[in-house]
């Protein structure tokens, strides 16, 4: 891998770890406003987890299974970081 490409790859990295901290860290604080609001939040993570597979599912095997499993790890753990513990997984791979 060139340095190029290896810089590009960091680049997304960081952009990536920015949008899922600030996603988390946002809904966190909805959610410290107004408890009644886990339901609605806790229900976009469930929505978020099907998009992931629907997705998958219509590019079939153009998508790499352990793209699947990350991006669905991924929504796991950002639900469990704004919602805590209370929320269990409704998608497993």
């Amino acid at each position: 891998m060139d340095e190029e490409t290896a810089r590009e790859i960091r680049s997304i990295h960081a952009e990536m770890l920015a949008f899922n901290a600030i996603v988390t860290q946002v809904l966190y604080r909805v959610l410290q406003t107004d408890h009644k609001l886990a339901d609605a939040i806790s229900l976009g993570f469930d929505d978020a987890a099907r998009l992931v597979e629907d997705i998958a599912i219509k590019a079939g095997k153009s998508v790499p299974p352990d793209h699947l499993v990350k991006a669905l790890r991924v929504v796991e753990e950002l639900r469990t970081a704004t919602l805590g513990n209370s929320a269990k997984p409704k998608h497993i791979v």
